[in-house]
C-alpha cells in the first residue's frame, strides 16, 4: 500500500478510483507488463486503462475507415479518453511523474482531435490512414533527463520521448551548448544478454557507416545503456502519410533514390540490414531540403556474426516471409531487395499493399523486386537502381 504523501499521489490515487467506478477493472492489467518501471503503481495502472481504451478505440476506428463514419458512442468515448489523456498530463507536470505519449500515438490523437464529434458520430476524412495499434510496447514514457559534460561541467536536459520499439525507446533533447537537438537510444531494461549485445552491436555498425544517409551515433554509455546520436525530424512513414496528397512525383523520385544509395553504400560495408521498413526510414529536415536517414541496425547481418541465429524472429515488416521457412541467418541480397521493393511502392504511391500502379512499367519494376523466385529478382542494390533510373522518367 502507497503512502499518499504528497498531492500528485492523492491526485493518481483519485484519478484510478473514478476510472475503476466508471468503466471498473478487468481491464487494468492488460498492458500493466509494458509500465513496470513507472514509479508508483496508481499511475501504471492509469497507464495501462488508458493503453487499453485507446486501442480498443483505435481498432473500432479502423473497422470504419471503410465506411467514413466513425459512429457516435465511440466518438464520444474518444473524446473522453483524450481529454482524460490532456488532464492527467496537465496535473503531472512538473512533477517527477511527468509523462510523455509516444510520438505517433500522439499525432493520431491531434488528428482524431479535429474530427470527432460529440452528437452525431464522425466523419472520417478521406486522407485518414487506418491506425497502427501498438500491442507490443509501453505508449506512454516517464519524462526523463541526461547529463552531458561539457567543458569540465555536467550540464542536465530533459529527454523527450519520440518513440518506443520491441528493444529500446528513443528520446530527443535539445542541447543548448550546441544549440543542436540529439536523439538518445535507451535499451530496455528487461533485454536478454543476446539482445543487449546486439543493441551494442547496433551501435558499433553505425560508428564505422559513415555516410549522409545513415543516422550518425556519437557515443556509448555502458552505465546507462543507451547512446547518443544524430535527431531526424520524422518517419519516413509519418512523412508520406501526411503529405502524400501534395508530393509530387520528382519529390517522390529524389527520395527512392536516395534510399538506393543510402543501401548500396551499406551492403557495400558486407552489411545487410534485414530491418526495412517505413519506420526505420527516416527524414532529416534542412530547410526545402529532405534527406533519407537510415536507422534501427539492430538485426543487421555481418560477415562472421555469431549473433545471426536461424531461429531469430522476422521483425522487418517488408520482409519476405519466405524468411520464415529458409531461416533468418540465410537472409541474402535478394532478401534486401525484395523489403525495398515494398519500401519504394509506399514512397511512390503512399500504399503498404501492393495493388494499382503508375504505369506498365512500374508494374513490371514492382513485379520483378517481389518475384517469388528469387532468382528472378534484382540480385543487388546496384542492380535495382539502375531499374529503377530506367523507368523514373514515365511518372507524371
Amino acid at each position: 500500500m502507497e503512502l499518499l504523501t504528497d498531492h500528485s499521489l492523492i491526485y493518481l490515487s483519485n484519478k484510478l478510483d473514478e476510472y475503476i467506478q466508471k468503466f471498473g477493472n478487468e481491464h487494468i492489467k492488460r498492458y500493466m507488463g509494458f509500465y513496470e518501471g513507472i514509479p508508483t503503481n496508481y499511475l501504471k495502472d492509469i497507464f495501462s486503462i488508458f493503453h487499453y481504451h485507446f486501442n480498443h478505440l483505435f481498432k473500432h476506428m479502423n473497422s470504419r475507415v471503410s465506411s467514413g463514419y466513425y459512429t457516435a458512442d465511440e466518438s464520444r468515448s474518444l473524446i473522453y479518453w483524450c481529454e482524460q489523456l490532456k488532464t492527467v498530463e496537465s496535473n503531472l507536470k512538473g512533477t517527477k511523474y511527468e509523462f510523455e505519449t509516444d510520438a505517433y500515438y500522439a499525432y493520431i490523437i491531434e488528428q482524431c482531435e479535429q474530427f470527432l464529434e460529440y452528437y452525431r458520430g464522425s466523419k472520417i476524412p478521406d486522407d485518414f490512414s487506418r491506425i497502427k495499434i501498438t500491442e507490443n510496447a509501453p505508449i506512454f514514457i516517464i519524462k526523463d533527463s541526461i547529463s552531458i559534460t561539457t567543458k569540465n561541467q555536467k550540464v542536465s536536459f530533459s529527454l523527450k520521448s519520440v518513440g518506443t520499439g520491441s528493444y529500446a525507446t528513443v528520446h530527443k533533447y535539445k542541447d543548448d551548448f550546441y544549440n543542436r537537438t540529439f536523439a538518445v537510444k535507451k535499451a530496455d531494461k528487461n533485454l536478454t544478454e543476446e539482445e543487449y549485445q546486439r543493441f551494442k552491436i547496433e551501435f558499433e555498425v553505425m560508428k564505422k557507416l559513415k555516410s549522409p544517409y545513415v543516422i550518425e551515433v556519437y557515443n556509448f554509455d555502458e552505465e546507462n545503456r543507451q547512446y547518443i546520436m544524430e535527431y531526424a525530424d520524422e518517419t519516413l512513414d509519418r512523412y508520406i502519410s501526411k503529405n502524400n496528397n501534395n508530393l509530387e512525383g520528382s519529390d517522390r523520385i529524389n527520395l527512392v533514390r536516395q534510399i538506393l544509395k543510402a543501401f548500396i553504400y551499406i551492403n557495400s560495408k558486407n552489411v545487410l540490414h534485414r530491418d526495412i521498413s517505413t519506420t526505420n526510414v527516416l527524414i532529416k529536415k534542412y530547410e526545402e531540403l529532405k534527406v533519407i536517414k537510415i536507422s534501427d541496425f539492430g538485426l543487421v547481418k555481418r560477415e562472421n556474426s555469431s549473433l545471426t541465429n536461424i531461429n531469430t524472429k522476422i521483425k522487418g515488416s517488408l520482409n519476405d516471409r519466405k524468411l520464415e521457412v529458409v531461416g533468418f541467418s540465410n537472409y541474402e541480397a535478394w532478401h534486401e531487395t525484395y523489403a525495398l521493393t515494398r519500401l519504394i511502392y509506399f514512397v511512390m504511391t503512399g500504399k503498404m499493399k501492393i495493388g494499382s500502379f503508375e504505369n506498365d512499367e512500374f508494374k513490371k519494376f514492382i513485379k520483378t523486386g517481389i518475384a517469388d523466385d528469387e532468382t528472378k529478382r534484382y540480385q543487388s542494390v546496384e542492380e535495382m537502381q539502375k531499374a529503377f533510373n530506367n523507368i523514373a522518367h514515365t511518372f507524371r
